[in-house]
C-alpha cells in the first residue's frame, strides 16, 4: 500500500487525565521517513513501540487542552536524533544508535485543533528540529532497561513545541466563555 496509514486514538487509549482532548495521529508514508531505523529489534516491532511512544507523548501534551476538544496530528517525516552504527561490543558486531552533537532529531507534521462542533481553533505545518539534546551517547535496549525514554531526545522537542504553540490556559478560557 503506497500509503501506509496508521491512526490510533490514543487519547482514549492512553490518556491519564478525565480532562483530555482526544488525541489522533497518523503516519503518513512511514517507509519514506528519513531515520526511523531500529538499532536493536526488528524493524516493524521498533517501528510500532516508537509510534505508540510518540502518540502517548502528544496524548500526555493535550491532557491540559480540553476534553471535547481533538488534536489531529499527520506526520510526514521522522529523523530520530544521532545515528545507527555498527560497534564492536563484547567481541561481536553490533548495530546501535549513537547520540553525537549536532546529530538532532526531526519531525514534520502538520496539526489541526477542534472544538466539540468541529470549528477548527487552530491549525499549522511543523517542521521541528530539536537541539536540546539531554546527553550524549548509546541508545539501545540496555539504555531503556536503565529507564531512558525511548523518545527522550525528540520528546524534549515536543514539549517545547506543544509549550509554545498551545496557550492552554487561553484556549480553556475561550471555550468557557463560548459554553456560558
Amino acid at each position: 500500500m503506497k500509503t501506509a496509514i496508521v491512526s490510533v486514538i490514543t487519547g482514549l487509549l492512553f490518556s491519564m487525565s478525565v480532562s483530555a482532548a482526544t488525541v489522533n495521529v497518523t503516519w503518513e508514508n512511514p517507509e519514506k521517513y528519513r531515520d526511523i531505523r531500529s538499532a536493536d529489534q526488528h524493524q516493524g516491532r521498533f517501528q510500532e513501540n516508537l509510534f505508540a511512544a510518540f502518540e502517548r507523548k502528544f496524548t500526555d501534551l493535550a491532557s491540559g487542552l480540553p476534553e471535547d476538544f481533538t488534536l489531529d496530528i499527520t506526520v510526514t517525516d521522522v529523523d530520530l536524533a544521532g545515528n545507527v552504527e555498527t560497534h564492536s561490543l563484547r567481541g561481536q558486531p553490533q548495530e546501535v544508535r549513537i547520540i553525537r552533537p549536532g546529530f538532532y532529531p526531526r519531525m514534520r507534521f502538520s496539526y489541526t485543533l477542534s472544538d466539540a462542533e468541529g470549528t477548527i481553533v487552530q491549525t499549522g505545518d511543523e517542521n521541528l528540529r530539536g537541539r536540546d539534546m539531554p546527553g550524549e551517547g548509546r541508545l539501545d535496549a540496555q539504555a531503556r532497561r536503565r529507564g531512558v525514554e525511548m523518545i527522550e531526545y525528540e520528546g524534549a522537542m515536543l514539549e517545547r513545541w506543544f509549550s509554545t504553540t498551545f496557550d492552554e490556559d487561553e484556549i480553556q478560557e475561550r471555550y468557557s466563555a463560548r459554553q456560558n
